[in-house]
């Protein structure tokens, strides 16, 4: 089973600044992902500019595959001589092998199963630092937060919130079996609750969630070779996940091939008047009409950054959108074969779905998904 991490983050700003001087930066490649927070306690923007290139070093490091005991080196190199400037880096492979590294920062809480895991880290001071470094195992259910000097004063700067009293919050939080959403939602609402005030340093929370990878695949568009029909159908009955045909054309092939005949779903409570019908498929989860629909749940993804952003509807369009927003890995089959009255140039080569297509591809990274797409 692949596993997922799923984050969240937000920075509060304390009184009188106009900008965070906490930096956060998250990374996701195929097999990958990492989150860093580079605080500054000087905070508003002099702070940000001197977080700023710290965490974009960081990431693009941490990019190039650099070691995480190297990135650590190097940044305690950039460190702005005497002072001050906490930084947290976790780095966690195949959803499974967690590498974290933390210089002057607050510890990370790490949760499963609603019990509090205590990180055998190893420490060190280094050119004047507190390093913490340690190598875990991550695990279907873990909740996992990194929060910024500022969250553990929230009281009084001559008594802090101990480390204890946000373990032992996050633990009841996440007893609930919440996503990082929920995670992020609660430590912030406590924070106002014990401060009952503006903050008197930047706060800065990413609140995280192990859970399995969930994944979606669609196919749209007739090959461009009919003989390629049954290799396009075959990949999308053999992905995992859900499983999505988007067009008319493609829906008769995959009835065909498959000897079954698809079956118009009942008419939606809201009408088909902007979205076409929906109809049930054997072995598919959702089949659609193809570039109205295509270009209705692109609107929807542009509009929403998440599931709940969505309009409370059940049309096919907004049901994809729901689909892909949900999935964390997605992947498109495209067909090329041109509709002369849906070809996107005057000489009829490329497909209208291509371009719509691509509109989909370019919000959905800015989500963090991980987008495929594979033409026939």
């Amino acid at each position: 089973m692949s596993l997922w991490i799923e984050s969240a983050h937000q920075s509060l700003t304390k009184a009188g600044a106009k900008v965070c001087g906490d930096v956060v930066r998250t990374l996701r490649t195929k097999d990958r992902f990492c989150a860093i927070l580079v605080s500054s306690p000087q905070g508003d923007e002099e702070g940000r500019a001197k977080a700023r290139p710290i965490a974009d070093q960081a990431a693009s490091l941490l990019e190039q595959g650099t070691p995480l005991e190297q990135v650590v080196k190097a940044l305690l190199i950039a460190l702005p001589d005497g002072e001050h400037m906490p930084f947290s880096i976790l780095q966690v492979r195949e959803g499974r092998r967690a590498q974290l590294a933390e210089c002057d920062a607050p510890p990370l809480f790490l949760t499963h199963a609603g019990r509090l895991i205590l990180l055998p880290v190893v420490e060190e001071v280094s050119q004047g630092h507190l390093i913490r470094e340690c190598d875990f195992p991550c695990q279907d259910g873990d909740h996992i937060a990194i929060v910024s000097e500022g969250y553990v004063r929230t009281r009084e700067q001559r008594q802090r919130w101990r480390w204890q009293d946000v373990a032992t919050s996050v633990r009841r939080w996440t007893e609930t079996g919440c996503d990082a959403e929920q995670l992020l939602g609660a430590l912030i609402r406590s924070y106002h609750r014990l401060t009952g005030k503006e903050p008197a340093q930047d706060v800065t929370v990413i609140a995280m969630h192990v859970r399995p990878r969930r994944s979606a695949t669609v196919w749209s568009g007739p090959p461009a070779d009919p003989a390629l029909d049954p290799v396009a159908l075959e990949k999308l009955m053999a992905e995992p996940g859900m499983r999505i045909i988007c067009g008319d054309t493609t829906t008769a092939i995959a009835a065909r091939l498959l000897g079954v005949e698809p079956e118009l779903e009942p008419r939606p409570e809201d009408g088909w008047a902007e979205v076409p019908p929906t109809a049930r498929l054997e072995g598919v989860n959702l089949v659609t009409e193809g570039l109205v629909t295509l270009g209705q749940a692109h609107e929807r993804v542009a509009r929403a950054k998440r599931v709940r952003d969505l309009p409370r509807k059940t049309d096919g369009a907004t049901r994809l959108a729901q689909m892909l927003l949900s999935a964390d890995r997605i992947h498109f089959i495209v067909g090329l074969a041109v509709n002369p009255e849906q070809a996107a140039d005057a000489a009829s080569t490329i497909p209208r779905r291509q371009l719509v297509i691509g509109d989909l591809v370019r919000d959905l990274e800015e989500r963090e998904k991980t987008v495929s797409v594979e033409y026939f």
